[in-house]
């Protein structure tokens, strides 16, 4: 996927924008400035032991407290063998439980950022009910479940181009939900419904652990950061893509579609799970997820049921005609060049833009994501929260000087268009 461009240049102030939603009058704190993202680049070891979890620079042991964890098996061994900081601050928003715990494990972690505790204490108030209260609503579940039938029939059962052409435009707005929301435990508090609904929702495009390990654990633990060793890849930079033409560039955006969806899928799986065995740069943990059950059963479901090459290319190409734009919008258009933040949660919201917020075609059409700074901020809240997450986050931001960009949809899509054909940052956003 095409990502950001690697230098700013000067004209690139946020803050005029007339579109932006001016929390502020301060943009991102600029690399000089800022310090280190908590304390992971401070004290990150080289090289992680397989069998520890490293919070705040600590390592921990927290194998005795694997079945205990509230919420599931799957999402505390998701940072094992790995800085799971951000996971760590991110998925406990309801209250200081979790330190309490890391405490009896090892070294006591630091106190909360004050600026993050403060938009966690407004969710807090907004949902007394706590995490259950905020997971996928009953009809939206069913809805998606009976969509989600509909599109396994169109593929593997009518199999003919036409069906599968329509088959895509649900893989990436009925597909894409399941997969995400499950792979980010929004859909239950229940680890098994959440892990199915990741599976079916990417069973077309490829074995689900793929998804999880570009996105949990790449993308939103180093959102727009490729400085380091662990960058972001799910809105990777393809340089050679800014050297070419621009009437290339458009005339290869079937291939763009089409080829996104078989890099986050099949090519994935290959190259960097089975292959490489690193997303990034972060290890792959066959243990985790059933990944060693998972992978041959999605094989031989695709060798004995699926389609034509020709119904993949066709479901591919409307798919990634849909996700490609409405998922890399939100980040894309920033086109940082891996600056760093006072904080992780500063760093989510300068790397991130909530677009077209108050439309519902667009909260659908970009599979419940127009608000991508309050995902970052709360990953484990379900989608239809995010809108009043998004109010308390602004006020949160307007007191402390902090720039919240929340765009039309024009804007980001001009960006966005602007960042493909030209290879430049938009002026203005």
């Amino acid at each position: 996927m095409v990502r950001k461009i690697v230098e700013r240049g000067e004209s690139d102030d946020r803050d005029s924008s007339p579109d932006s939603t001016r929390a502020s009058e301060s943009s991102p704190l600029s690399r000089d400035e800022s310090a280190e993202i908590l304390t992971q680049d401070n004290a990150k070891p080289k090289e992680y032991d397989p069998n520890l979890w490293y919070i705040h620079g600590n390592s921990y042991d927290l194998h005795e407290f694997v079945d205990k964890h509230p919420g599931g098996r799957m999402a505390l061994l998701t940072g094992r063998g790995r800085d799971c900081t951000a996971l760590f601050e991110s998925y406990h928003p309801w209250n200081e439980k979790h330190r309490k715990i890391l405490r009896a494990y090892g070294a006591a972690p630091p106190p909360p950022e004050p600026f993050y505790e403060e938009i966690k204490a407004g969710v807090r108030a907004a949902f007394p009910g706590g995490c259950g209260s905020t997971k996928m609503r009953g009809l939206t579940c069913l809805g998606l479940s009976t969509a989600w039938a509909f599109m396994m029939y169109l593929f593997f059962v009518v199999a003919t181009p036409v069906s599968c052409l329509l088959a895509g435009c649900l893989v990436a707005t009925v597909g894409t939900r399941l997969a995400h929301e499950g792979g980010h435990w929004q859909m239950s508090e229940y680890e098994l419904v959440n892990r199915v609904g990741m599976f079916l929702g990417f069973l077309i495009v490829g074995p689900s652990m793929c998804w999880y390990y570009q996105h949990v654990i790449s993308h939103h633990v180093d959102t727009n950061q490729d400085g380091d060793a662990e960058r972001d890849v799910d809105v990777e930079h393809i340089w050679i893509a800014d050297k070419l033409p621009a009437w290339i560039k458009v005339l290869s955006l079937p291939g763009i579609f089409v080829g996104a969806v078989i890099e986050i899928g099949i090519k994935r799986l290959i190259v960097d799970i089975l292959i490489r065995g690193h997303v990034g740069g972060h290890k792959v943990d066959y243990r985790l997820g059933g990944l060693l059950i998972e992978v041959p059963l999605w094989f031989l479901v695709h060798y004995f049921l699926g389609p034509s090459l020709l119904c993949y290319l066709c479901a591919y190409f409307t798919a990634g005609a849909i996700f490609v734009p409405c998922s890399q919008v939100a980040h894309v258009i920033l086109y940082p060049d891996s600056q760093k933040h006072e904080s992780w949660a500063r760093m989510q919201i300068a790397e991130s833009v909530d677009f077209a917020s108050e439309s519902d075609f667009w909260y659908h059409m970009a599979f419940g994501l127009t608000t991508q700074v309050e995902h970052h901020l709360f990953p484990g809240i379900g989608h239809h929260c995010y809108d009043q997450v998004r109010r308390i986050t602004r006020g949160v931001c307007k007191k402390n000087n902090v720039y919240h960009a929340d765009v039309s949809a024009a804007t980001a899509f001009g960006a966005l268009w602007t960042r493909l054909v030209a290879g430049t940052p938009m002026p203005q956003i």
